[in-house]
C-alpha cells in the first residue's frame, strides 16, 4: 500500500466518531452533514485497506482496525503534546485562533484568500473559517467555540448581538425554457402554488417547511452542490429558491433568475458575534466589517459599557 497520511480534518472526524458512537451526532458537533461525514469515513477506510467501522442498530462501532487507527492517532497526539509544551517553555508566544462562520453568499473564495492573506504577516492572529450552517454557528459562538458568523438573524432567546449588514430578498432560478420565465417576477402565491421547489441549506429548509406548505408548495431538499442544482434546474421544470444576493452569480445561458414577490420570509445578512469577543478578535471582526461600513456599530457595541 502506497505511503497515506490522514490529514487533519480526517483525523478530527474519525475521533468525534469514535467518541459519539452516533454519525448523526458527530455530523452535528463537526457542523457537517451526515452524508458528508459518511462520505469522509468511507474514503479513509478505501484508502487504508481496511474496514474501521462497526455500523448497527445501536450507533457505529470500531473493528479491530478501527481500535488501532485509534490507538495511534492518540499516541501521536500525546507527542504531539509533548512538542507544544517544549515550544511554548522557550518563552515564544502562540498566535490566538479567531474561529469564523462564513457562508458562500457572503464571502467567497477570493474574499476568503484576502482575509487570510491581511493577517498572514501577523504572528499573534490564526484565523480559521468554518463551514456549517446558521444554528450550528449560532450555537458554537454561545457556547464560546466561535468568534463570529456572517450569518441571518439568529433566535432571540440565544441573546446572541448582532449587526445587520445587508437586506436580501428571495429570487428563483428557473429554466429558460420554464413558462415563467418569460415574467418580470415570480409572484410566491399565484406563480409557486401547486408546485414543488428546492433548496439545499438545511436551516432555510426548516425555514421554508411551514410557511411555503401554508400556501400549498413543496419542498424538496438538495446536498449542496453548485453544478448539480444548475443542471438540474437547467434542464426541468424545478425551481430554487434562494438569495438574491448570491443567486445573481449563479444565471447562465440556460438558467435565469427573477426575483420573487409576496414571499413570507425575510433573509437579512447580520454579523452575529460574541459578547466577549477579545481585542485580537474584534481586530479581525472590524476588518472584516469595514467593507459594508459597519466597523463603528461594533466599536460603539464594545464601549458602551466604558461610557
Amino acid at each position: 500500500m502506497a505511503r497515506f497520511y490522514m490529514d487533519a480534518d480526517q483525523k478530527r472526524y474519525f475521533c468525534v466518531l469514535c467518541a459519539t458512537g452516533n454519525i448523526t451526532q458527530a455530523a452535528q458537533e463537526l457542523y457537517l452533514s451526515r452524508q458528508g461525514l459518511s462520505k469522509s469515513m468511507r474514503s479513509l477506510e478505501e484508502r487504508l485497506g481496511a474496514r474501521l467501522f462497526i455500523r448497527g442498530k445501536q450507533g457505529v462501532g470500531l473493528t479491530e482496525a478501527g481500535r488501532i487507527l485509534l490507538r495511534c492517532i492518540r499516541e501521536e497526539d500525546r507527542l504531539w503534546e509533548a512538542c507544544l509544551t517544549e515550544i511554548q517553555e522557550t518563552g515564544e508566544t502562540a498566535p490566538e485562533l479567531i474561529r469564523v462562520g462564513l457562508l458562500s453568499m457572503y464571502f467567497g473564495y477570493d474574499q476568503k484568500r484576502a482575509l487570510f492573506a491581511s493577517f498572514q504577516d501577523d504572528p499573534l492572529i490564526k484565523i480559521e473559517v468554518v463551514d456549517g450552517d446558521h444554528p450550528a454557528y449560532w450555537q458554537a459562538i454561545a457556547a464560546g467555540d466561535m468568534e463570529f458568523a456572517f450569518s441571518l438573524n439568529p433566535p432571540e432567546d440565544m441573546g446572541l448581538p448582532t449587526i445587520k449588514l445587508d437586506e436580501d430578498t428571495l429570487a428563483v432560478l428557473l429554466s429558460m425554457d420554464n413558462p415563467l420565465a418569460g415574467k418580470e417576477y415570480v409572484d410566491f402565491k399565484a406563480d409557486l402554488k401547486g408546485k414543488t421547489v428546492i433548496q439545499t441549506s438545511p436551516y432555510k429548509g426548516k425555514l421554508y417547511k411551514t410557511a411555503f406548505k401554508n400556501h400549498g408548495i413543496e419542498v424538496e431538499p438538495l446536498l449542496h452542490d453548485k453544478n448539480l442544482m444548475l443542471a438540474r434546474v437547467s434542464t426541468s421544470d424545478d425551481f430554487f429558491i434562494i438569495q438574491s444576493q448570491y443567486a445573481k452569480n449563479l444565471v447562465t445561458d440556460q438558467i435565469c433568475m427573477r426575483p420573487l414577490i409576496n414571499a413570507p420570509l425575510e433573509m437579512d445578512a447580520v454579523f452575529v458575534f460574541r459578547h466577549d469577543l477579545s481585542p485580537i478578535a474584534q481586530t479581525v471582526a472590524r476588518r472584516m466589517l469595514e467593507t459594508y461600513g459597519k466597523e463603528r456599530e461594533l466599536d460603539a457595541y464594545f464601549t458602551k459599557d466604558d461610557l
